[in-house]
């Protein structure tokens, strides 16, 4: 689980890294650090996520219903750590949004890519 993780956020530190990079070429340095920001939140995202399977995977004596109680709560926890990270970064800090979308974009689909493979593999 850690080297998977691990492996999930080289791959989003590549991704993220290449759009701050293309940002940089074509706007200007804050448009990268706004790239940055978003990879940054979905790299929250994922170790979020990790906890929480972590978590649920130590707990092998639940319930489906406790099981499922605690996977919605999760995601509620993800989502509001995404909004309020969101609105601190677009809203306090004042980033460029596209740029910062572009990064949660990249990130996410990283994490979006890397467990469809993950998926396939344990078929």
């Amino acid at each position: 689980m850690e080297q998977g993780i691990r492996r999930l956020l080289f791959y989003q530190l590549l991704l993220v890294l290449a759009t701050a990079a293309v940002f940089l070429a074509i706007f200007d340095s804050l448009s990268a650090f706004s790239v940055l920001c978003g990879g940054g939140i979905a790299a929250g995202n994922a170790l979020l996520a990790a906890r929480c399977a972590r978590r649920d995977a130590q707990a092998p004596e639940r319930t489906p219903q406790q099981s499922l109680a605690a996977l919605y709560i999760c995601m509620v926890q993800r989502f509001v750590m995404i909004a309020v990270l969101f609105a601190l970064v677009m809203g306090g800090l004042k980033l460029d949004p596209l740029a910062v979308l572009a990064g949660f974009i990249a990130g996410l689909g990283v994490m979006m890519i890397f467990g469809t493979q993950q998926l396939t593999q344990q078929k």
